[in-house]
């Protein structure tokens, strides 16, 4: 059975001031208590914010002193879960000891008022919005009625913005009329008019479930998180003509509320100089990492590692997980031998969810290796847990299920190599999905259990669009011996590889050799290689005296139409494309470096690109350079017709 989940009562705490360096035994509240209140809690604790009940006076402080110490004793307040010591973030809510001390006094001394004149005057706050007036304010035209009881909802939300303009978005700040049956918002923008066509006009605002791509994402909130701006002047990108689109995740309170969000955007005056990266361990919030967590497993765990492809700056961390997610901890192991912690949060709780970020940006070397490390605990003994006796969990998206993730904001120390960051993430992501196909996971069927559309593998968990195949597999070639092949399907191998080629390409004809090395090497390994041919006026009877001239053991395909290369975006022979079972582009570039340039030949290959990728497929790892600029004869055009 499920047990009711009682939500405590919070004291939302602002950023606190240091300790004084002695500890008053006789503290009184107008001298040593009421700085401290209102420094640092009556920013929610104030009529209209968030928290329960206003503490702008002694009167107030004295009545919930006993609550506000246990909760500072136990560490339950103020709401700041990372750790000391792991990572150094800018307007941490940490209570030291002296100030817990503090405090304790006070109360075991019978809270005691002292002077009245000498009560400081209490802060200036802002009227309305945390962060100020916003920039552009937009509203839902009409409520959305949520149920008292059933399953949890998720219901997207259609706000038109009307930007004639692009912008640069540098906070989100949202205000419910019923916050507490919200579960998270995910801040998404559309510029396509899709999600508008999905939304009705009448009846309940907006359109159901999470299949819906965006084509942007302005971040999101969860339980416990504080709207703050992006430091340094960053920002995130608005298109105009972009609606903004609230996929809102409802959990259910056993009381029928109506919910009518109103959202302010708060706008960057130019352009950023950096461009934020997402680095998320493990992909997908866990999806494919196997969150699987038997009744009574006190410590399921889950380590997902990432090698940086170029030099990055941490910006800031948060995570994610529901009831029963336990310890979060990240590591980046540098390239001479040093580990430093980034991140860890020793007892997760799902009320209480954010976004660090770290008062300095963290620089951290190419090839630095970045380690999530993530607990449950599906126990009878974990108090969160939301079933007695524990039952089976497996990966969701409702607040009874599971999922895990920590995720960083990150920019690449040299913007220009933005895109080298993105397309290694991206590798990553497909890596870990054939991981888990490998592993014997029905990655269609999980999708389907999950509510998730399959075909999302082929967009946000893919390859870039150019990648993906415009001729719907099964794509079919004979190779010059008549044997009809489809090689857009993978079928038991680990992977197909294209080596693309034309009889007349002296530097793909050099190649030959190191591609029957290659081929040798990873074939007994599980990988299929094909030399495809592409001059689209050869004969078979050429292509077969080429492949015996040049030592090609692998099957030839003739591709004179171009289909293959349509479907995998060659435009140089020799390039090589590596396709994973899932349909997409796991590498496409140049075999090694040999080639600096046309006519630019090194007496040796200083990189092995092709082979490190293959090794990096085979091991489940991602292809760190995913694209690569081949050196060699472009492809020759069709003839018009």
């Amino acid at each position: 059975m499920r047990k009711w989940l009682l939500v405590p009562v919070v004291l939302a705490l602002a950023p606190l001031v240091a300790p004084a360096a002695d500890v008053p035994a006789k503290p009184t509240f107008s001298e040593h208590i009421a700085p401290l209140v209102f420094q640092n809690c009556t920013g929610c604790h104030r009529p209209g914010q968030v928290a329960p009940f206003s503490l702008l006076n002694y009167k107030d402080t004295q009545k919930h002193a006993k609550t506000m110490l246990r909760t500072m004793e136990d560490r339950y307040m103020p709401p700041w879960q990372p750790e000391k010591g792991h990572g150094e973030f800018r307007d941490a809510r940490r209570l030291s000891d002296d100030q817990i001390k503090l405090f304790a006094n006070w109360v075991n001394d019978g809270a005691p008022e002292g002077d009245p004149s000498k009560t400081p005057a209490l802060p200036k706050f802002p009227e309305g919005w945390q962060l100020g007036k916003p920039d552009l304010v937009v509203k839902m035209d009409r409520p959305f009625v949520v149920p008292a009881e059933g399953a949890d909802i998720y219901q997207n939300f259609v706000l038109p913005l009307d930007l004639s303009e692009d912008k640069w978005v540098t906070a989100v700040e949202f205000r419910a009329t019923a916050p507490v049956v919200l579960h998270h918002i995910l801040y998404f923008t559309d510029d396509s008019g899709r999600a508008q066509q999905l939304a009705p006009k009448t009846g309940q605002p907006g359109f159901p479930g999470m299949t819906f791509r965006p084509t942007g994402s302005l971040g999101g909130w969860a339980v416990g998180g504080i709207p703050a701006h992006l430091p340094d002047g960053l920002a995130l990108p608005l298109k105009k003509g972009s609606d903004l689109v609230l996929q809102t995740h409802f959990h259910l309170s056993g009381k029928k509320e109506e919910e009518v969000i109103e959202v302010g955007l708060y706008f960057a005056s130019k352009a950023p100089q950096r461009t934020l990266v997402g680095l998320q361990l493990p992909p997908v919030f866990g999806l494919f990492s196997g969150i699987d967590i038997p009744a009574g497993k006190a410590d399921f765990k889950v380590t997902d590692s990432f090698t940086l492809p170029v030099d990055v700056d941490l910006v800031g961390v948060g995570s994610h997980a529901h009831y029963i997610g336990k310890t979060m901890k990240a590591t980046a192991k540098l390239p001479n031998g040093e580990t430093k912690s980034l991140y860890s949060i020793r007892d997760w709780d799902f009320n209480w969810q954010g976004t660090y970020f770290y008062k300095d940006y963290v620089r951290l070397p190419k090839g630095t290796v970045v380690t999530a490390e993530l607990t449950w605990d599906n126990s009878a003994n974990n108090p969160r847990n939301p079933s007695t006796p524990p039952v089976r969990v497996r990966w969701g998206e409702a607040s009874y299920d599971e999922m895990g993730a920590i995720t960083f904001r990150t920019l690449a120390a040299n913007e220009d190599e933005t895109g080298t960051l993105r397309n290694a993430l991206l590798a990553h992501t497909r890596q870990t999905v054939l991981k888990a196909k490998l592993g014997g996971m029905d990655i269609e069927g999980e999708l389907k259990r999950v509510g998730i559309d399959p075909a999302v593998l082929g967009r946000g968990l893919g390859a870039p669009k150019k990648d993906a195949a415009p001729v719907k597999p099964p794509l079919s070639l004979r190779d010059i011996d008549g044997k009809s092949h489809t090689p857009l399907t993978v079928g038991d191998a680990k992977a197909n590889v294209f080596l693309f080629t034309t009889t007349d390409c002296p530097i793909a004809n050099g190649y030959s050799p190191e591609i029957a090395a290659i081929a040798k090497d990873f074939a007994a390994r599980g990988v299929q290689f094909y030399a495809v041919q592409v001059d689209a006026g050869l004969t078979v009877e050429d292509a077969r005296r080429h492949a015996k001239e040049f030592g090609l053991t692998v099957p030839v395909l003739i591709d004179t139409k171009h289909e293959l290369v349509a479907a995998t975006g060659a435009t140089r022979t020799p390039e090589a494309v590596v396709l994973l079972p899932d349909g997409t582009v796991a590498y496409r570039g140049r075999i090694n470096d040999l080639y600096a340039g046309l006519g630019k030949k090194r007496p040796a290959p200083k990189t092995h690109d092709l082979r490190d990728a293959l090794t990096a497929v085979l091991d489940g790892k991602p292809v760190l350079n995913a694209r690569t600029e081949a050196v060699g004869c472009s492809i020759p055009d069709l003839p018009k017709r």
